[in-house]
């Protein structure tokens, strides 16, 4: 039998030009743990910060229209850090790309096609670049595109064999699948292999509005400007503590009060599509905002399901897909170009 190897990794969409070397400058000693650098990207005489504590050394880019998707310095270099985390020791690559995109952009056809022209345009092929430091190549020989929820949908019913794992009367029922990413909100319906049109669609209406609302809630309180990611990382922390002039602030009822207001902007959006969902023999939930507001969600639709490990089954369920898809590759990576996360699969048959 086949073995799969799969291997998983998640990026902070978080993009800026700056560097993290300043040179004999230092604070000292006294420094209590160990300092986390973001990823140093280079291509072609270009290079950026990417991931974690961007914001720390410059301020970092934070587009949200769709054409950030697949075009543009901040999608490449968070491919490439995407690529070079998934290699791990390795430095040289050839796969095969089954891409998540939204499904208020795969339903705009003219808007889908050009996003997927973009990134065939400049990732298909052999690609040279520099991570931390270290020489990477890629040889990206077939991309294809997919709604982001349905790669949730062959997370919940396929194996890695790419095997039908659940029941065969699974198949003709009607499934319904919510995403809640960072900024958007994907409601994708199938049912017996054909979408069902009246109960799919998409909304730039993600968990971002929490963190929206709690970046006003914070500059009105404590004067402090945040970040829509920095807010989003308080939004994920069990005890969101600021330390600002004033001192170390507890920022939970902030917090609270922020997820409730997004909450209750997600749920009327999918009641407003779907009702009370009781016509669909499974409802499932899926993205990071899922697991955020859980608890609301299961309370309005108690017969729903959250996905196990919701941030990253989009991307597992594309990476199975794709191994249908591209039958010959040896390394298929199903990617998620979240606007809060790089999300990626690699699954390689040995």
């Amino acid at each position: 039998m086949t073995e799969i190897i799969e291997t998983s990794t998640i990026i902070p969409s978080l993009v800026g030009v700056g560097k993290t070397d300043f040179g004999l400058l230092s604070a000292g000693n006294l420094r209590r743990t160990a300092r986390e650098l973001p990823h140093i990207v280079q291509w072609n005489g270009t290079q950026y910060l990417v991931g974690n504590h961007v914001e720390q050394y410059t301020n970092p880019t934070e587009r949200m229209d769709f054409l950030r998707l697949a075009d543009g310095p901040e999608a490449r270099a968070l491919t490439y850090a995407t690529l070079a985390n998934l290699m791990q020791d390795d430095r040289s690559l050839t796969a095969s790309i089954e891409i998540g995109f939204p499904v208020e952009v795969m339903m705009d056809r003219p808007l889908a096609t050009q996003l997927l022209r973009d990134l065939r345009g400049w990732l298909s092929g052999t690609n040279r670049f520099t991570v931390d430091g270290k020489e990477y190549q890629t040889t990206i020989e077939g991309i294809q595109a997919l709604a982001q929820p349905a790669g949730a949908f062959f997370s919940w019913g396929m194996n890695n064999l790419t095997k039908w794992m659940r029941a065969m009367d699974d198949l003709d029922v009607m499934v319904g699948i919510c995403d809640i990413g960072f900024n958007t909100l994907d409601i994708f319906t199938v049912s017996g292999g054909d979408i069902v049109g009246k109960f799919t669609g998409g909304d730039t209406a993600g968990i971002r509005r929490a963190a929206e609302a709690l970046t006003r809630a914070v500059k009105e309180k404590y004067d402090v400007t945040l970040s829509r990611q920095a807010a989003d990382r308080y939004l994920r922390e069990e005890k969101p503590i600021l330390s600002c002039f004033q001192g170390n602030m507890d920022l939970l009822p902030l917090k609270i009060q922020s997820l409730d207001t997004a909450s209750a902007a997600i749920g009327d959006f999918i009641e407003t599509l779907l009702g009370n969902g009781k016509q669909f023999r499974y409802l499932i939930f899926t993205g990071g905002g899922a697991e955020m507001i859980r608890t609301s969600l299961l309370r309005r639709y108690p017969h729903g399901q959250v996905l196990p490990n919701p941030v990253m089954a989009n991307a597992l369920g594309l990476a199975r897909y794709g191994r249908r898809i591209f039958k010959t590759a040896q390394t298929v990576i199903g990617l998620d170009p979240g606007f809060g996360g790089f999300k990626a699969v690699s699954l390689k048959a040995e």
